[in-house]
């Protein structure tokens, strides 16, 4: 049977009240044994269903006719959840993954947390969708059971068949749907040992790749349908602009064009910025008579320079901050010090650059909105949708398409929110609003510009005896609420707050910024600069040591014990044995040590993030000026691995993104306005550039953590000690490739 992959919402099913109960109260509590919520137990199959769908979780339908379903309730980026998710359920459930049918979820409570962000997916989905795959098989095999009058213990399944191993008997799962749909739920299914696995742990094709290939794949801006009008959105120039005034003569006068008009800005829905619609029958002529709109903007006092924040982030961390973590006493280590080395570290504001910009269909009719769009979050979707237009939240529809790069970008709705003040201007109207890559560019959620200043005592033998950290940027809250200016603790978490190595005095201290743009997560956050300060900073002082930095890094970490900072890092912390183990399968994998052509440098850095454990090795070389880089060596560790295939795709990925970045990745700012518009000033890692990447993943047993975003912060820190080496000059500011030749 073919691979069936469709973007589609599941079938919503009625509960009858004796079902309800039956299935809460009969099992001892549903959301124990299923995972999830009492309240979202919205699929269950019921005794007046003419189909007999078996459906004992929101994540499963089986019909008597037809192929298995599987709910993907995360949204697919390029990082395989649609995949990963379905291998969870498909691997309990005992089918393969050819003969069902993924189903993408709408936004909608009853899946749960749909947030597909902070590398989690898996993570927090590892015991509710195996559990729930579980459960399904545990009621058919006992119905199937029931049926023969055998024990269930005499039973095999097979690829959606349950056989009778007495007998030539044998039902399908579709056959025994209607009889699994009137039992109990079981309260604890059985879940299959790792040595019974035939599908985790495995290499899996991703479930959408031909439709991707062969260009069958639906993107947002794939959305077609009968009265469908094209929108592009003239926006302030600045965070705090407003319209004054605008002319919209020239601009009617561009064949196709059919309305303009203005839609307010919203700045409690994430600062959305309003500004004036152009609205035609092609993208073409919307964009075209934007062109031509004649526009007067007040700014708002946006003043911010780049250059200018880049000066008060460096006084900020040449003085004291608020203190975040003392250890010992650092004053005293540094007036004792024979040696204290100073190191300052800088980098710009960062946008996403997926290659897919923003871009949301969205029709408003009889009181309720439908939204197609690739979004990273459908439920805040909706309920900002709702919120927007003066409707309850179950009166909006959030499909959700493939989405065509993200990288957190599409967490923050505002361009759905666009899309939604335009239609309902235009009710019984869909509308499509496009945003070019000069409005992603220019109108985004930016990785913060940072400075950070690090300052470590030694000893007469060398000896660290003393580290403070004073890290200053602009904080993510300051979307979210008015007036915050201090970096949130989370951000701190990210590779600050949670640096592992043994030194017996620390003082680690935070200041914030208040800046005219929106800041928002890119990622691996916080951790791509905390990242970078930390393993260079190392990388400096085991060359003043006389230590290889692999060592150096080895004989900080110890014995291996688990750090705790705070109430967030319980009960996982950072095991630092973990964090030596990659260290040490990185250094054999690079073959670290050996020594390399004339001119190539090899650089090393290690991480941890999303509850994931990183190492990486760069070769890198300047070649008539400019930066090539030939290898990356990286062994990663994410407990257990459901897809080697797609973790070690992300690791690559990563060491794109990583590399863009890290070579040419500024946004500069002049006047609180973004400078920057498009790929040739902004520009990312070419096909030419990419190196060769090799992958090590440490087997485990444990819980599956982070796999999308925790290879990204070693890269920067690692290429750039390699680049230390290969030229002669220590560097640490960030882009590297114009400091290099």
């Amino acid at each position: 049977m073919s691979r069936t992959t469709r973007i589609t919402s599941p079938a919503i099913h009625k509960v009858t009240r004796r079902r309800f109960l039956q299935t809460v109260v009969g099992a001892g509590a549903a959301s124990l044994v299923l995972g999830f919520r009492p309240e979202v137990l919205g699929a269950l199959s019921t005794d007046d269903e003419p189909n007999h769908v078996f459906s004992p979780s929101v994540y499963i339908e089986i019909p008597e006719i037809g192929n298995v379903r599987l709910i993907a309730h995360r949204q697919e980026m390029g990082q395989g959840v649609r995949t990963a998710l379905p291998m969870l359920l498909a691997e309990e459930l005992e089918v393969r993954l050819e003969d069902v049918v993924i189903v993408q979820a709408v936004g909608d409570r009853r899946y749960g947390n749909q947030t597909t962000d902070g590398s989690a997916s898996v993570r927090l989905n590892w015991d509710n969708l195996r559990k729930a795959g579980a459960t399904a098989r545990e009621m058919l095999a006992r119905a199937a059971a029931q049926r023969w009058g055998v024990e269930e213990s005499s039973l095999r399944i097979e690829a959606g068949v349950v056989y009778d191993t007495g007998s030539n008997r044998k039902a399908s799962y579709g056959e025994l749907a209607s009889d699994a749909s009137k039992l109990d739920v079981p309260r604890e299914p059985k879940l299959k040992p790792p040595s019974e696995w035939t599908i985790l742990g495995k290499d899996q094709k991703l479930v959408d790749a031909p439709d991707i290939v062969t260009g069958k794949a639906t993107y947002g801006a794939d959305i077609e349908m009968p009265g469908l009008l094209n929108a592009s959105l003239e926006r302030p120039p600045t965070v705090a602009g407003k319209l004054v005034s605008f002319d919209a003569s020239r601009a009617k006068e561009v064949p196709g064009v059919r309305h303009v008009f203005a839609i307010d800005p919203q700045p409690t829905a994430m600062r959305t910025l309003g500004g004036v619609a152009v609205v035609a029958d092609n993208t073409w002529a919307a964009l075209e008579g934007r062109a031509k709109l004649e526009i007067e903007w007040d700014r708002g006092g946006a003043s911010e320079d780049s250059d200018a924040t880049r000066e008060v982030l460096q006084k900020l961390v040449d003085g004291s901050g608020k203190a975040i973590r003392s250890e010992g006493d650092f004053a005293a280590a540094k007036a004792t010090a024979a040696k204290v080395h100073e190191a300052h570290f800088h980098g710009p504001y960062l946008v996403h650059a997926p290659m897919e910009p923003p871009v949301a269909t969205v029709l408003v009719r009889d009181g309720k909105a439908e939204v197609w769009a690739p979004t990273q979050d459908p439920l805040t979707a909706r309920l900002l949708v709702a919120r927007t237009l003066g409707m309850k939240p179950d009166d909006v529809t959030v499909n959700v398409t493939l989405l065509g790069g993200a990288f957190g970008r599409k967490a923050k709705p505002d361009f759905i929110l666009e899309a939604a003040k335009i239609a309902q201007k235009l009710e019984g109207t869909p509308v499509k609003l496009q945003w070019t890559r000069e409005d992603e560019v220019r109108y985004g959620y930016y990785r913060a510009q940072y400075c950070q200043k690090v300052e470590a005592c030694l000893d007469e033998t060398g000896t660290l005896t003393g580290w403070r950290h004073h890290t200053a940027f602009p904080t993510i809250a300051s979307t979210f609420t008015p007036g915050a200016v201090a970096p949130a603790p989370f951000e701190l978490g990210q590779g600050f707050t949670n640096m592992p190595y043994r030194i017996p005095n620390v003082a680690l201290e935070a200041s914030g910024f208040a800046s005219d743009l929106r800041i928002g997560w890119l990622r691996s956050v916080c951790n791509t600069f905390h990242a970078h300060a930390v393993n260079c900073t190392l990388d400096e002082l085991a060359e003043l040591a006389d230590k290889d930095p692999v060592a150096y890094r080895l004989e900080l970490l110890g014995e291996p014990r688990k750090v705790e900072f705070s109430e967030r890092d319980r009960p996982h912390g950072l095991d630092t044995g973990r964090l030596t183990r990659v260290i040490e399968a990185a250094a054999v994998l690079s073959e670290w040590g050996k020594k390399l052509l004339n001119g190539v440098g090899h650089g090393f850095a290690s991480h941890f993030s999303f509850l994931t454990y990183v190492a990486m090795a760069v070769q890198a070389s300047v070649e008539n000026g400019k930066v090539k880089v030939h290898r990356v060596d990286c062994a990663l560790d994410c407990g257990a691995i459901v897809n080697p295939d797609t973790v070690r795709a992300q690791i690559e990925g990563a060491v794109v993104f990583g590399l863009s970045f890290a070579l040419y990745g500024e946004l500069t700012v002049k006047d609180g306005v973004v400078r920057q518009g498009n790929f040739d000033d902004y520009p990312v890692l070419q096909i030419e550039e990419m190196p060769d990447v090799r992958v090590e993943l440490i087997r485990s047993n444990l819980p599956p953590s982070g796999v999308g975003e925790p290879g990204v912060p070693p890269v920067a820190p690692a290429l750039t000690a390699a680049l230390c080496r290969a030229t002669g000059k220590r560097y640490r500011d960030l882009p590297l490739a114009k400091q290099v030749g």
